[in-house]
């Protein structure tokens, strides 16, 4: 087992914290989702403060690597966020030097790739939870100051840095969800409604019971935390997506109009918008395919879709085929009227005469 050393020599102390800046990951101390932070804003020092002094121990981790986190790449390190409160900090530097409010802290830098990381991550902090407890255990996440300067080095031109939007939401070999775009998550407050883009995801993960499945994505919108659950209920040899959860009280959202569903093993694939809609909060996917239950599978099954039977082109060859099939019964009519003379000329007997009115 690691021994969790405390430090003391404020050198080595200033020498540590000057080497990794943000953004930052915190989880594990309680009521962290409550920590809102406005956009382009700082948490403020005082609230950083009361989260270093009450944590029993603070670990802080220092990846060297531009690896992203995700549960694809770091999926001991999602289970474990995932069971705690976390709070997603933006900013570069820290306010307050975790080191300087709490005696049980300690520094790992990451080295290796992410799967060695990840496990790394796993084992320090369950060290810290066997040794200081199960609970309050701080753990920070945050990138080296070499990392950041040879990153700036590369992007001097550019001052701001646009997040990325990630279309696939994968629980590898468990879940599987792609938009066509990034979904729109609306608020309605005071009669006001705002839209926000959920481009930014922190970790994607999957917990399936007996008779449900439940696509975790926790997502960043202006440095604050957003979690919503994909409910999929499991019934008959079928699956369908009949609501969500979104955020720590897990308000349940139904679907407006259509569930998707199809069976086990099959995926389902809709170009037209989803809407998850309450009376305060809705959520907007513009085109999309989802499955789960993968089996371990890293890509979609045979999609089912929302194309109906009675579609455009099938209702188009039904109109053209009844106005056929009428002009034929007319001609066939016509034919069917069409009457032979009962008598015919020959030499024997009068010529045959038809008296023509006008």
């Amino acid at each position: 087992m690691r021994n969790f050393s405390v430090i003391l020599v404020v050198l080595a102390v200033q020498v540590v914290y000057g080497h990794y800046q943000g953004p930052f990951l915190l989880w594990g101390v309680e009521n962290l989702n409550e920590m809102k932070i406005p956009a382009l804003q700082a948490i403020e020092d005082q609230n950083l403060q009361d989260i270093y002094t009450k944590a029993s121990a603070i670990v802080i981790f220092i990846r060297n690597a531009t690896t992203k986190l995700s549960y694809e790449n770091f999926p001991e390190l999602s289970d474990i966020i995932n069971k705690n409160e976390w709070l997603y900090l933006p900013q570069e530097l820290l306010s307050s030097d975790p080191l300087d409010y709490n005696v049980n802290a300690n520094v790992l830098t990451l080295t290796g790739s992410s799967e060695a990381q990840d496990s790394q991550i796993a084992a320090f902090y369950h060290d810290a939870q066997v040794k200081f407890g199960n609970k309050n255990i701080l753990g920070i996440i945050a990138e080296s100051n070499e990392h950041l300067r040879s990153k700036r080095e590369v992007t001097t031109d550019l001052s701001i840095q646009e997040p990325t939007e990630t279309l696939i939401y994968e629980a590898p070999g468990k879940c599987l969800l792609y938009t066509r775009s990034a979904p729109i998550l609306s608020l309605t407050e005071k009669g006001v409604t705002n839209n926000y883009e959920l481009k930014e995801v922190v970790t994607v993960s999957a917990d399936t019971r007996n008779d449900e499945v439940m696509l975790i994505v926790n997502f960043t919108v202006s440095g604050n935390p957003v979690t919503i659950s994909f409910i999929f209920y499991l019934s008959g040899g079928n699956w369908y997506l009949t609501h969500i959860e979104y955020g720590d009280k897990a308000e349940k959202i139904s679907v407006v109009g259509t569930r998707p569903s199809a069976p086990f093993l099959f995926s389902y694939a809709c170009g037209d918008n989803l809407m998850f809609k309450s009376e305060n909060v809705s959520l907007t996917l513009k085109g999309f395919q989802v499955q789960p239950l993968l089996n371990g599978a890293r890509q979609f099954s045979r999609a089912y879709d929302c194309t109906g039977f009675m579609s455009a082109p099938i209702l188009a060859g039904l109109f053209i085929t009844a106005i056929l099939l009428f002009v034929l019964t007319i001609a066939i009519t016509a034919i069917l009227d069409i009457k032979t003379p009962t008598r015919f000329e020959n030499r024997h007997s009068k010529p045959l005469t038809f008296n023509v009115q006008e």
